[in-house]
């Protein structure tokens, strides 16, 4: 699977929104989780969320929704040399500090190499991003 990923944040107007971008270079479709492809809430911890400097983990506060195995419906086809790329609201599912505090954000999920076979994932993560953010 030949595919590259990232994170851009816009912290600005009083929120945080967390564009996920994800690029095929390869010659196969791959399959994309739903919850990082076009959910418009996280239904769980989706990005490791980090105070800097320090390194702690910022608490997510959203809802936690128990799924069964991944099947071929939780995933969104990326056709080949194609990109995708989709945004999320993160501000009220995080436990931002009030005031100016910089953070550090990524990702570390799975992808499918090959659609037919959602058991067959692989690793898919992002370098991580920092960002300044003003919590009232």
């Amino acid at each position: 699977m030949n595919v590259h990923a990232s994170l851009s944040v816009d912290a600005r107007h009083d929120k945080v929104l967390v564009t996920f971008r994800i690029e095929n270079r390869g010659e196969r479709r791959v399959g994309l989780p739903r919850e990082i492809a076009s959910d418009t809430e996280p239904s769980r911890r989706l990005f490791d969320l980090r105070e800097h400097p320090g390194d702690a983990a910022v608490p997510y506060t959203g809802r936690t929704v128990k799924r069964a195995a991944p099947a071929a419906d939780d995933y969104i086809e990326l056709p080949p040399h194609s990109f995708h790329a989709h945004t999320i609201d993160i501000t009220r599912f995080y436990a931002f500090k009030p005031g100016t505090h910089t953070y550090v954000i990524r990702y570390a999920g799975t992808a499918l190499a090959d659609l037919g076979r959602p058991d067959a994932t692989t690793g898919l993560a992002t370098e991580p991003v920092m960002f300044s953010h003003s919590q009232r």
